[in-house]
Protein backbone atom coordinates (compact mmCIF):
# COMPACT_ATOMS: atom_id res chain seq x y z
CA UNK A 1 0.00 0.00 0.00
CA UNK A 2 3.18 2.40 0.90
CA UNK A 3 4.43 1.92 -2.58
CA UNK A 4 1.23 2.67 -4.18
CA UNK A 5 0.46 5.76 -2.47
CA UNK A 6 4.35 6.76 -3.61
CA UNK A 7 3.32 6.39 -7.02
CA UNK A 8 0.20 7.81 -6.72
CA UNK A 9 1.65 11.43 -5.37
CA UNK A 10 3.99 11.38 -8.02
CA UNK A 11 2.08 11.01 -10.48
CA UNK A 12 -0.39 13.87 -8.94
CA UNK A 13 2.81 15.72 -9.01
CA UNK A 14 4.11 15.23 -12.41
CA UNK A 15 0.07 16.33 -13.36
CA UNK A 16 0.25 19.57 -11.55
CA UNK A 17 3.53 20.11 -12.66
CA UNK A 18 2.59 19.59 -16.73
CA UNK A 19 -1.00 21.89 -15.85
CA UNK A 20 1.47 24.67 -14.45
CA UNK A 21 3.79 24.23 -17.15
CA UNK A 22 0.81 24.58 -19.68
CA UNK A 23 -0.22 27.54 -17.96
CA UNK A 24 3.48 29.47 -18.24
CA UNK A 25 3.29 28.37 -22.24
CA UNK A 26 -0.28 30.11 -22.42
CA UNK A 27 0.96 33.48 -20.33
CA UNK A 28 3.71 33.07 -23.29
CA UNK A 29 1.28 33.09 -26.09
CA UNK A 30 -0.70 36.30 -24.49
CA UNK A 31 2.92 38.31 -25.46
CA UNK A 32 2.26 40.57 -27.85
CA UNK A 33 4.61 39.92 -31.14
CA UNK A 34 4.81 43.33 -31.98
CA UNK A 35 7.16 44.01 -29.05
CA UNK A 36 9.92 41.48 -30.45
CA UNK A 37 10.47 43.74 -33.34
CA UNK A 38 11.29 46.64 -31.23
CA UNK A 39 15.24 47.48 -30.84
CA UNK A 40 16.63 49.60 -28.25
CA UNK A 41 17.45 52.97 -29.86
CA UNK A 42 14.97 53.69 -32.57
CA UNK A 43 13.19 56.60 -33.10
CA UNK A 44 9.58 57.21 -31.54
CA UNK A 45 8.44 57.38 -34.95
CA UNK A 46 10.10 53.84 -35.65
CA UNK A 47 7.88 52.72 -32.81
CA UNK A 48 4.98 53.32 -34.49
CA UNK A 49 5.77 52.20 -37.69
CA UNK A 50 6.57 48.91 -36.12
CA UNK A 51 3.91 48.62 -33.80
CA UNK A 52 1.79 49.30 -37.02
CA UNK A 53 -0.57 52.27 -35.49
CA UNK A 54 -0.50 55.79 -36.24
CA UNK A 55 -0.71 56.31 -32.19
CA UNK A 56 -0.92 54.47 -29.38
CA UNK A 57 -4.09 53.81 -27.49
CA UNK A 58 -2.71 56.72 -24.68
CA UNK A 59 0.72 58.73 -24.10
CA UNK A 60 2.02 59.25 -20.87
CA UNK A 61 4.77 62.62 -20.81
CA UNK A 62 6.89 63.59 -18.13
CA UNK A 63 9.61 65.89 -18.11
CA UNK A 64 12.14 64.52 -15.48
CA UNK A 65 15.47 66.62 -14.94
CA UNK A 66 15.93 68.04 -18.28
CA UNK A 67 14.18 64.40 -19.71
CA UNK A 68 11.53 64.01 -21.51
CA UNK A 69 9.57 61.00 -20.91
CA UNK A 70 6.93 59.32 -23.18
CA UNK A 71 4.92 56.03 -21.97
CA UNK A 72 3.21 55.05 -24.99
CA UNK A 73 0.74 52.30 -23.94
CA UNK A 74 -0.55 50.06 -26.69
CA UNK A 75 -3.61 47.62 -26.98
CA UNK A 76 -1.79 44.32 -26.97
CA UNK A 77 -2.91 42.63 -31.01
CA UNK A 78 -5.91 40.57 -30.72
CA UNK A 79 -7.66 43.19 -28.16
CA UNK A 80 -10.41 44.15 -28.81
CA UNK A 81 -12.51 47.14 -27.36
CA UNK A 82 -9.72 49.31 -25.81
CA UNK A 83 -11.59 51.74 -24.03
CA UNK A 84 -11.96 50.01 -21.02
CA UNK A 85 -8.72 47.55 -21.04
CA UNK A 86 -6.79 48.68 -17.89
CA UNK A 87 -3.26 49.94 -18.00
CA UNK A 88 -1.81 46.87 -16.70
CA UNK A 89 -3.33 44.60 -19.57
CA UNK A 90 -1.75 47.23 -22.09
CA UNK A 91 2.12 47.12 -23.10
CA UNK A 92 3.98 50.09 -22.45
CA UNK A 93 6.55 51.35 -24.33
CA UNK A 94 9.00 53.76 -23.43
CA UNK A 95 10.89 56.51 -24.86
CA UNK A 96 13.33 59.25 -23.56
CA UNK A 97 14.61 62.32 -25.52
CA UNK A 98 12.69 60.35 -29.06
CA UNK A 99 14.50 57.10 -28.77
CA UNK A 100 13.28 53.51 -27.24
CA UNK A 101 15.03 52.80 -24.17
CA UNK A 102 12.51 49.57 -23.40
CA UNK A 103 9.15 48.19 -23.16
CA UNK A 104 6.81 46.17 -20.75
CA UNK A 105 5.80 46.42 -17.43
CA UNK A 106 9.46 45.68 -15.61
CA UNK A 107 11.16 48.28 -17.71
CA UNK A 108 8.34 50.74 -17.03
CA UNK A 109 8.14 49.99 -13.59
CA UNK A 110 11.83 50.37 -12.98
CA UNK A 111 12.26 53.80 -15.33
CA UNK A 112 9.16 55.54 -13.51
CA UNK A 113 11.06 54.16 -9.91
CA UNK A 114 14.08 55.61 -11.02
CA UNK A 115 12.57 59.07 -12.00
CA UNK A 116 9.98 59.46 -9.22
CA UNK A 117 7.12 58.75 -11.81
CA UNK A 118 4.01 57.10 -10.68
CA UNK A 119 2.29 54.33 -12.15
CA UNK A 120 -0.93 53.13 -11.64
CA UNK A 121 -0.80 49.26 -10.43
Amino acid sequence: MAREDKVTGRTTTLLLLAIVGLGGLNACAREDPRLKKLSKGISRDSVLAVMGIEKPHRIDPFLVNGQYIEAMYFARSGARGTDSVPDRKMAPVIVIDGALVGWGWNQWDSIAGANRIEVSR
